[in-house]
């Protein structure tokens, strides 16, 4: 079977393997962890028995993924400063939520909380049912439970990971015999026995022990290059040896060198009843040499390359991308599809369902691009200027919409034609209808999909690309050294000069510099891909760096347009109500409700 044709067959095959074995165990939702699907009472023994149908079940472990686009991305996209939605006098105003999000002033009743909870405790409930069916199933050889077992505990980690990044400190709860952990299984947890929770450093720690076998307190770059015997990325295949949009040995490596990038913010004891408080976000552990150690397994890959079309990745068939390591997989069909186009596109332009006209850039993370030369094609992938009714298809950013040979695009109620400005006057607009739609320049990286059927494009959402490596390995090796180095400037500009930026070439001048240089490259790189909130709070927290404008290198709580100061307790998002409503073991995060209470309009 050629590479191509095995990246080709899950993504194909995902939607009738979820709707045929998935749907018929999946009730009306998960409203918390305490309320198991039916899914997770699968008489034990009864499947999987071979590789496919374990391929079937598996399925619903990734379903999960597709829900990131939505509640997850707003989280982590707009509380940064390279994603916001002004409102535009009587839309987008939606009680203040988009807003609350820019301006750091979120409780724990926001919107998008509960659903971004519920979507990562979907994965783990249905990760644990399957962890624990294949250590039931008899019929499968020990490598095949090894295997499968991996990919799942990979997929149960990956959510775990999301949910420590977001809240902190949130419940441990794994499968139903599970004798290695301390925690209690899915089996034991119910509305009347919720789980206890966990500190962030003891979930970090977890993620850390299920992909390496080890935790922060003794890991090491030995323990990188060989998991332990029963650790994930110990049986986890590489990419040529499995369908594309399944897990992977390089997305576990990826996963890893993320998270050890992070551990000063990540392995800290906070959350829980006993849990510290926000000052020791920044005191964990430096693991930079691990990190770096990651990231080479997956750069010394032959599975891996950078595209030398930096939009490859964003295709409507970018899963035949060579620089994809793990992503969220769509299709172009109802339900399935990635729909975030419809938030960026304006209400008349023509496309296959009718727009919402909501996400902008803030103009100063727009206009940055224009420090590292004139070569520089990933600003190209926001729309800004006049709009046109074509190309209205196979095309991103500003190839879109600009054919001036074809009629004017209008604003709605008027015959002006629609022109897009980087600079977005104020957070609340008002006056006639090209005052209120044309603010803002919009992105819109991921080609508009040709064959979408309706708001459904077929494009998947990377949640792992090699670039990020190069980084990871950047910054590490600056943070390890204590100062920049030649290495580090050579990983970096592997990825700056890919797409027309100029090269670095030699160190700059100070630690600090290549700090913000690297934050900066980060969000050119990486913008719309859930990782600048992250970045900004490392690069605030782990790296002690403050505020400046060139590069454009914000502090997480640091002001930039339309908001001020904000209280770094707004490093984590608050434990949702709902969920504090029905586990009473939950404990919410320090400094909520008020958290420095945030200046919203």
């Amino acid at each position: 079977m050629t590479f191509d044709s095995v990246r080709t067959r899950w993504g194909a095959r995902f939607a009738v393997l979820f709707s045929i074995v998935v749907l018929p165990f999946v009730l009306s939702g998960c409203d918390s962890q305490l309320d198991q699907e039916t899914f997770g009472q699968i008489e034990k023994g009864s499947f999987p028995s071979n590789a496919e149908e374990f391929r079937s079940v598996a399925a619903a472990t990734y379903a999960p993924l597709r829900g990131f686009q939505f509640a997850p991305l707003n989280l982590s996209e707009h509380s940064s400063d390279e994603t916001m939605v002004p409102t535009r006098g009587g839309d987008w105003a939606d009680g203040g939520q988009w807003r609350r999000l820019t301006q750091h002033a979120w409780s724990a009743t926001h919107p998008d909380l509960n659903p971004t909870w519920n979507n990562f405790q979907t994965g783990i409930s249905r990760t644990n049912s399957v962890i624990s069916s294949v250590a039931a199933a008899e019929a499968l050889s020990d490598a095949e439970a090894s295997r499968f077992s991996a990919e799942m505990r990979f997929m149960r980690a990956y959510y775990y990971y999301w949910l420590m990044d977001l809240f902190g400190g949130v419940p441990i709860v794994v499968e139903e015999g599970n004798e290695t952990y301390d925690f209690p299984t899915q089996a034991e947890i119910s509305t009347d026995n919720p789980p206890a929770q966990n500190t962030r450093k003891e979930v970090y720690d977890f993620i850390l022990q299920e992909l390496v076998g080890v935790t922060s307190d003794n890991i090491s770059a030995s323990d990188i290059n060989s998991p332990a015997e029963g650790s994930a990325l110990a049986d986890l295949p590489p990419q040529s040896d499995i369908e594309y949009g399944r897990a992977t040995r390089g997305a576990g490596y990826a996963l890893l060198a993320r998270m050890l990038l992070n551990a000063e913010v990540f392995a800290v004891p906070i959350g829980g009843p006993d849990g510290s408080g926000v000052s020791e976000l920044g005191n964990g552990p430096e693991l930079y040499s691990e990190a770096i150690a990651a990231a080479d397994q997956v750069l010394n890959s032959p599975n891996y390359s950078l595209e030398s079309d930096y939009y490859a990745n964003f295709a409507a068939d970018n899963f035949g991308s060579s620089e994809i390591i793990f992503a969220a997989t769509y299709n172009a069909k109802d339900g399935q599809g990635f729909q975030k186009q419809q938030a960026m596109l304006h209400y008349n332009q023509p496309w296959k369902a009718g727009p919402w006209n909501g996400f902008t850039t803030i103009a100063e993370f727009y206009d940055s691009y224009d420090n590292v030369g004139n070569n520089e094609v990933r600003k190209n992938q926001f729309m800004a200027g006049p709009q046109y009714a074509s190309p209205s298809d196979g095309c991103y950013g500003d190839n879109c919409f600009s054919n001036t040979d074809s009629e004017p695009v209008t604003a709605r109620n008027s015959d002006v034609q629609v022109d897009f400005t980087p600079e977005i006057p104020s957070i609340i607009l008002e006056g006639d209808e090209p005052d209120l739609e044309n603010p803002g320049a919009r992105p819109l990286k991921f080609e508009l999909d040709p064959g979408a059927q309706g708001s459904n494009m077929g494009n998947d959402f990377p949640l792992f690309r090699l670039a990020e490596m190069y980084l990871i390995k950047a910054e590490a090796l600056t943070a390890a050294n204590g100062s920049p180095t030649g290495e580090a400037v050579a990983a970096f500009d592997m990825v700056r000069t890919r797409t027309g930026a100029d090269a670095l070439g030699s160190p700059p001048g100070s630690v600090s510099e290549m700090y913000q240089l690297i934050l900066q490259e980060r969000g050119f790189e990486f913008h719309f891909e859930m990782l600048r909130r992250q970045d900004q709070i490392r690069y605030e927290f782990a790296h002690d760096q403050t505020h400046v404008d060139t590069p454009n290198a914000p502090s997480f709580t640091g002001p930039w347009r339309f908001k001020t100061n904000s209280a770094p307790c707004r490093a984590l998002f608050p434990i949702p109500d709902d969920q504090i409503s029905v586990n009473p073991n939950l404990k919410q995060n320090p400094e909520y409700p008020g958290c420095g209470d945030g200046v919203p309009q």
